[in-house]
């Protein structure tokens, strides 16, 4: 499979392994010459993070402004970090988005939206997104992550940009990005302080609309009505609908109650695969060949509902065939889950699948 394409405005590279997304974020930090702008859902104190929070408090003292957003409950692990002094006593600047402060760790309603984002913008041309998290234990996961200059790039910088005003002003960050729908790449942020999504729309609109297939990738699938309800009727008008997913992942609940919703999508002739080596924790769409959408988007009531997610939309017939194909390898790898795998199951797990929809929309 293609690791990189070029159109002579884009440059585009696609990476499916944690540990290759590390060196190339690192990579493109260390060359850093004015700023480095990064958002990010899990960064902890152990080797992954102190790697990039050493580099980023060294280029600080060299000038780089550097900028950075955490998320308060997913990085929890660096709130008493030293290298967090390191890098504001360097100039640098360090914010955490929805701090769980004492008062709010009372009130499970404070507790979301979380920010899932997981984007970096480096001297304003140089941008990353995807499924990464900076935590050793991820290291050797299967993700997709897109390192890319040109088309796109712009939409980032507003992103930033949108941020760091809400941030100086002590706002709740409320503004939002929606990807051109007619560029072959564009940038999207879901916005849920306003309730509103566009990556979740763009999706169910590709869905409504596909002829030939619809696949989804996803390491969580509790899919909310709207998105069962749109895989369910493309299925019946002849559109072959896949869903690939991690065998096994970090929450062995949330495992369980995807697999709670198998019968039913079975019986709708929609194809579902298990990928058992390693976790995927790849998330993207793929919609007739024709359109994707790859970032930080999981296929659950947090990501489409709740939280802050960041994707790309790409129309790019070269970035297409690239996913196409990196989906492809992991399908052949794939067991494909059907009725007697499902009847197969433990009679305790299938009980916490259907016992644990209860806590789909936190999951």
């Amino acid at each position: 499979m293609q690791e990189g394409l070029k159109d002579g405005k884009n440059d585009m590279k696609f990476y499916y392994r944690t540990s290759d997304i590390w060196n190339a974020m690192y990579a493109d930090c260390e060359a850093a010459q004015t700023s480095i702008e990064f958002e990010q859902y899990i960064i902890m104190d152990d080797s992954a993070g102190k790697r990039f929070l050493e580099l980023f408090a060294s280029k600080a003292a060299q000038g780089v402004k550097v900028r950075l957003m955490f998320d308060g409950i997913g990085s929890r692990g660096i709130l008493i970090s030293p290298h967090l002094d390191k890098i504001r006593k360097a100039g640098g600047e360090i914010h955490f988005y929805n701090p769980l402060h004492s008062y709010r760790a009372f009130n499970p309603r404070r507790w979301l939206p979380r920010s899932h984002v997981k984007t970096m913008l480096i001297d304003g041309r140089v941008a990353h997104t995807g499924s990464a998290c900076l935590w050793e234990i991820m290291e050797h996961w299967h993700e997709l992550h897109c390192r890319f200059t040109g088309t796109g790039v712009a939409d980032v910088a507003r992103h930033f940009a949108s941020i760091w005003a809400a941030e100086e002003k002590d706002e709740r960050i409320r503004g939002t990005n929606s990807a051109d729908v007619t560029a072959k790449t564009g940038y999207a942020v879901s916005a849920p302080a306003l309730h509103i999504n566009p990556i979740y729309r763009q999706l169910l609109t590709q869905i409504k609309g596909a002829k030939k297939s619809v696949r989804l990738v996803t390491p969580y699938f509790l899919p909310p009505h709207r998105l069962r309800r749109a895989l369910i009727r493309a299925a019946r008008r002849g559109v072959r609908v896949e869903i690939l997913m991690s065998a096994k992942t970090d929450v062995p609940l949330a495992d369980h109650v995807s697999h709670s919703y198998f019968p039913g999508l079975l019986r709708h002739g929609i194809k579902l695969f298990l990928y058992p080596f390693q976790v995927l924790h790849a998330k993207y769409a793929i919609i007739d060949g024709a359109w994707a959408t790859v970032g930080s988007t999981n296929m659950d009531y947090l990501s489409l509902l709740k939280n802050r997610e960041a994707n790309l939309i790409i129309r790019d017939p070269a970035a297409l065939v690239d996913l196409c194909a990196a989906s492809d390898a992991y399908l052949r790898d794939a067991r494909q889950a059907d009725l007697q795998y499902v009847q197969s199951r433990p009679w305790t797990q299938r009980l916490a699948g259907y016992l644990g929809r209860c806590m789909k929309e936190v999951l």
